[in-house]
């Protein structure tokens, strides 16, 4: 394969700048995992799409977004370890429906943009930002109130409901206190 993509190192870099964010912040291991749940898609896609070769220049020009991926490796090969020793917590639960997963996804994913641009704008001293920045706060709890009732009406098993509801709380909490001080 080519190197990475422009799409493929846009990807990698704002992956980059959130962890580098989040770790100024302290936040590290599971904690940077939860913050950054909104981004494992894209890893996902990343690894998919490109050559070894090109994932080692990625990590090598990228040291966050190296450190990332290992450590969604790491949790990775502790949840396949889990699920073979039958002490996964949630193996007996099913797959999401693909209509609902990619409404998910999409709603993780932009929590992670608007976090990612908020950020950036604070480090950056961009105070012009804030009615792009409301704007897509606002677009982004539009979306989340329609996952929210997509997931209600959804025919799923109580322990995904209550799973699903715990992981958008907690990621619409940290939206609220975006621009909070």
């Amino acid at each position: 394969m080519p190197a990475a993509s422009p799409d493929t190192g846009q990807i990698a870099a704002a992956i980059n700048l959130r962890v580098r964010q989040l770790e100024a912040q302290g936040i590290t291991g599971m904690g940077l995992a939860n913050h950054m749940v909104g981004h494992m898609q894209d890893l996902q896609r990343i690894y998919e799409t490109t050559s070894d070769r090109t994932l080692r220049d990625l990590c090598h020009r990228f040291s966050a977004f190296k450190r990332y991926a290992r450590l969604m490796e790491e949790m990775s090969e502790r949840s396949q370890a889990m699920a073979s020793a039958g002490t996964h917590p949630h193996a007996d639960l099913p797959e999401l429906p693909g209509p609902l997963k990619a409404s998910l996804v999409h709603v993780m994913r932009a929590a992670a943009e608007l976090e990612r641009e908020f950020q950036a704008a604070v480090d950056d001293g961009r105070s012009g930002q804030a009615k792009r920045l409301t704007a897509m706060k606002q677009r982004w709890g539009n979306d989340l109130q329609k996952v929210v009732l997509e997931f209600r009406s959804a025919d799923l098993p109580p322990r995904s409901q209550e799973l699903v509801q715990n992981a958008l709380k907690t990621m619409a909490e940290r939206v609220a206190k975006i621009g909070q001080g």
